[in-house]
């Protein structure tokens, strides 16, 4: 018997505004991971999908935002009680749109880095990776015109 925890791998979005802010989603309180909780517009890869089809997927459905994703942005890893999560986060580039929620959320806000660094209802691993984004100087350019 295999008591070691099966991987998934979830792919995630870095969504920006005009003024640079990211886009975070608040999770449901009845949600099965994370209840309560800031996250970023993302969800579980399906089997066989291409990673850049199901990011884009992911956000539609979370946000209602149609993306085209960018390059790789980063990773974070997680485990949750049944399995291990490798999460692939993409630059979702920059947004002039309104965001729909899905029933997965009950609130978005659009939020700068230093404010994201100081957040306790993060998730430590999007907390880390904000923090390697950081350290990294991927602060964003200005907008594109």
């Amino acid at each position: 018997m295999n008591l070691e925890k099966p991987y998934i791998v979830s792919i995630y979005a870095v969504l920006r505004n005009e003024k640079g802010e990211f886009l975070l989603l608040r999770r449901s309180e009845n949600s099965h991971s994370n209840p309560g909780k800031w996250d970023l517009p993302g969800g579980k890869l399906i089997r066989g999908e291409p990673l850049e089809e199901a990011v884009v997927r992911e956000v539609w459905e979370e946000t209602g935002i149609s993306i085209v994703p960018g390059e790789i942005a980063g990773y974070a890893t997680f485990e949750l009680p049944d399995k291990k999560v490798i999460a692939i986060v993409y630059d979702g580039g920059y947004l002039i749109a309104d965001v729909k929620l899905s029933d997965e959320h009950i609130e978005h806000a659009w939020t700068s880095l230093d404010s994201i660094l100081e957040l306790d209802t993060l998730p430590e691993h999007f907390k880390e990776f904000f923090k390697r984004f950081a350290a990294e100087n991927k602060e964003p350019p200005e907008m594109p015109i």
